[in-house]
């Protein structure tokens, strides 16, 4: 049964005025360029509460003012909602659901609305007769939901982050991370995290943070990672995991922190820049160290300090580049030709050092005696061979770094007045 718009007028002020829905109505066959609606409606968007109705193309907020400040948001925007609006008359479509914003003159600041609208009742020849809509307030749910958006983007923007699932398979990812890495998000989402795993880094590493996060803890370290080309990077790894509602691990999410500049700043401050072999600092570290274990359990340690011969006599005759290149084939040999865990430095100039553990200083000398026959019969392209000097110690009760090197830079004094080339100690 049909209504005049009267009707409608009462029926939605005895229904739906007790909310703070705007509520509008338009008699489009007999009057279409006005509209009705309640008070909240007239308050929210500035309008004369005591006008019984009001001018379409003046005063609606999605046809007039919004299209009169259309430049607070995208035309595009304001034609669409203009676009439906006319669908909606020619019944291309039965209702419309949009939201617009809205320049209130008053307080100076832009809301959001809701806008809902179809068509209550058609004439006798099928054309629309009266529309009908609501307008909501959002504007709290959109500023929250571009706060939230602006929040994400900075963490995107910024922060390393992934989820992976519970086999390892990244769902998602930030651009930070793409950044960082030199993959795009494509070619990360849906392979295993270790794409990043550089080659150096242990497998135990993983296998550590699997038994963690299957207790359900929190895991982080510090992981040295493959870019795309193949450059290294470091990162704090911390992985956390996520828990369905049935308290079950359903995915993993990680955040990476770039060390890598921290990373090379240790390097530097324990490493020899020419060699990079321990440099003296660390060695004094290592030293001490080492002291304290043989203090608490005793066990047999020794060092091996030895010294190039005639060295000078290299760089007066070939340059020092050449000296230098001699210096670093030299750390090569000495690395390759003692246990992985000997600490090998650059004790100064073309002295180095060797901190042996769990070595007596027999076993020691075998090393050292071995050492010097290498460095003897190697090829440094000259028409000279290089030979080195080498005094050996052992840590003893009541020793100090102090005393324990003095013996060793004795011994290595005796093996250079004894003819360069040979190997001394004293226990």
């Amino acid at each position: 049964m049909k209504k005049n718009i009267a009707k409608y007028i009462e029926q939605f002020e005895q229904t739906l005025n007790f909310s703070d829905l705007s509520w509008w109505i338009i008699d489009y066959k007999n009057d279409p360029g006005y509209f009705y609606c309640n008070k909240v409606m007239a308050n929210t968007f500035n309008l004369d509460i005591n006008a019984q109705k009001h001018s379409v193309v003046d005063t609606c907020p999605i046809a007039g003012d919004y299209i009169k400040n259309v430049h607070l948001a995208s035309t595009n925007k304001a034609n669409l909602i203009i676009k439906e609006y006319l669908e909606l008359l020619n019944q291309e479509k039965k209702e419309y659901n949009n939201t617009f914003p809205y320049y209130d003159k008053n307080i100076d600041t832009v809301k959001y609305f809701s806008s809902k609208a179809k068509a209550l009742e058609l004439d006798e020849e099928g054309n629309v007769s009266i529309l009908f809509g609501l307008i909501e307030n959002i504007t709290s749910k959109e500023t929250l939901s571009k706060e939230l958006k602006e929040y994400h983007n900075i963490i995107d923007t910024n922060v390393m982050t992934a989820t992976t699932n519970t086999k390892g398979i990244i769902l998602n990812c930030s651009s930070a991370l793409c950044n960082i890495t030199g993959y795009s998000k494509e070619e990360l989402v849906g392979q295993k995290y270790n794409i990043l795993k550089h080659p150096d880094t242990s497998e135990k590493v993983f296998e550590k943070m699997e038994l963690a996060l299957a207790k359900g803890e929190i895991w982080e370290n510090e992981i040295k990672n493959q870019k795309k080309n193949g450059e290294e990077y470091w990162i704090k790894l911390i992985v956390s995991p996520i828990f369905n509602e049935q308290g079950k691990i359903k995915a993993f999410t990680t955040i990476n922190q770039d060390i890598t500049d921290k990373k090379i700043i240790e390097k530097l401050s324990k490493k020899d820049k020419l060699t990079n072999l321990y440099n003296r600092a660390k060695l004094d570290i290592l030293l001490e160290k080492e002291l304290q274990t043989f203090e608490r359990y005793e066990t047999n340690s020794s060092i091996i300090m030895l010294d190039i011969d005639y060295f000078k006599s290299i760089n007066d005759n070939y340059g020092h580049l050449i000296g230098d290149k001699v210096l670093v084939q030299i750390a090569s040999i000495l690395r390759s030709n003692t246990r992985i865990t000997d600490f090998v430095g650059r004790w100064g100039g073309e002295e180095f050092l060797i901190i042996c553990p769990n070595s007596d200083i027999e076993n020691t000398e075998k090393v050292a005696s071995k050492l010097k026959d290498v460095l003897e019969f190697s090829d440094f392209g000259m028409k000279k061979n290089v030979t080195a000097s080498f005094g050996i110690s052992s840590y003893k009760e009541n020793d100090t770094v102090d005393t324990l090197l003095q013996r060793a830079d004795n011994a290595l004094y005796n093996a250079k007045e004894n003819g360069r080339n040979t190997v001394e100690l004293i226990p």
